[in-house]
């Protein structure tokens, strides 16, 4: 049973108010886990009947004032849609159960008129063609910014993943997303046996660029999250995720077999992922789009599938997959929030 505090976590959080009574209270307390409870409250009428009013403010768009939204993004005008969120069609329907297939085929519905594309294909809608053109070794990923503050921030957070990974040499890491893969060729040249895998495969020969030229235990893998490059069950040491995690649709399926991956010690490591504490404006669902206006504008621009995750829904598809979970905070840079996932026994 989850306790008197997550029932009334839930009536605050989601429905906006405070619990009735201690009858009320008691009587949620029936559901097994916090996202079970949560689910809940969002499925109730209450919810549905408030949910626009909530979640709707005077700094919104709607989906017919994007291509402006998405041309200002490219212009670089930061100041016009400040503060700007999208306001869900009519259509939404924010009380079908969030783990239900009818869920996941509306918020494809969603991508297919935010994106203006059909036929989600992680192979094509996540591709960054132009990285090819970028210097993999001297100037990769944020270096070739030349933003201090930008590149301080993936630095700290670079290193919190370093300080939480608990790998010594020999070990095996396992990057899903990598990119560039700065943080697996740190983890390489500190002796882990490292794999990468991305769907870009100008990602993955960057990093094979890297890893000759340090000569390190590092191999790039084209693939979508779930492949097992090592080839054999319960390899890995260390699975992690950095700014890469929400572009999964299928992340539930995705959670349920890291502990076939896992060595009966090993954990999984989320940086960088856009984990909200509270129900918002660029938030308004346990899982789905954030709906701020620089996300939808890159939605529109690139295809991609940015999603966004309750901080007590997605640790509760965790511990269904038998992880626990340990919050690592960073004062100094949202990058480097690290959520450290490890097996229960």
């Amino acid at each position: 049973m989850i306790s008197r505090d997550d029932v009334i976590d839930g009536y605050r959080e989601v429905l906006g108010r405070e619990p009735e009574n201690d009858l009320v209270i008691e009587h949620h307390r029936q559901f097994a886990t916090r996202m079970d409870l949560f689910a809940g409250f969002m499925q109730s009428n209450e919810f549905k009947d408030s949910f626009r009013d909530r979640f709707t403010s005077e700094k919104s768009f709607t989906l017919d004032q994007l291509d402006d939204v998405a041309l200002d993004f490219q212009r670089g005008d930061h100041e016009r849609w400040r503060g700007y969120s999208l306001s869900l069609p009519d259509w939404f329907d924010p009380a079908i159960a969030p783990d239900s297939t009818a869920y996941r085929d509306q918020m494809l519905r969603l991508w297919e008129v935010i994106t203006e594309r059909s036929g989600y294909d992680p192979a094509s809608n996540e591709d960054t063609p132009e990285i090819a053109d970028l210097d993999a070794i001297f100037k990769p990923a944020f270096f070739a910014t030349g933003d201090t503050q930008f590149a301080g921030g993936q630095l700290m957070a670079m290193g919190h993943i370093l300080l939480r990974s608990g790998i010594a040499p020999g070990q095996r890491v396992l990057e899903y997303g990598a990119g560039f893969g700065l943080t697996a060729l740190s983890l390489a040249r500190l002796g882990a046996k490292v794999d990468t895998v991305d769907i870009n495969p100008a990602f993955c020969r960057a990093v094979q660029t890297s890893s000759d030229r340090y000569q390190v235990d590092l191999t790039p893998h084209v693939g979508e999250f779930g492949f097992n490059p090592a080839g054999v069950p319960n390899a890995y040491d260390l699975i992690f995720f950095y700014e890469s995690f929400h572009h999964s649709l299928d992340f539930s399926q995705l959670i349920a077999t890291f502990r076939s991956l896992l060595t009966p010690t090993g954990k999984v490591i989320l940086a960088g992922e856009p984990i909200f504490d509270n129900l918002c404006a660029d938030m308004p669902y346990l899982w789905g789009f954030r709906l701020d206006w620089e996300n939808v504008a890159v939605m529109r621009i690139r295809g991609w599938m940015e999603l966004g995750f309750q901080k007590s829904f997605l640790i509760g598809q965790f511990d269904k997959a038998g992880l626990d979970c340990t919050i690592h905070r960073d004062p100094n840079s949202h990058w480097a929030q690290v959520y450290e996932f490890r097996q229960r026994s």
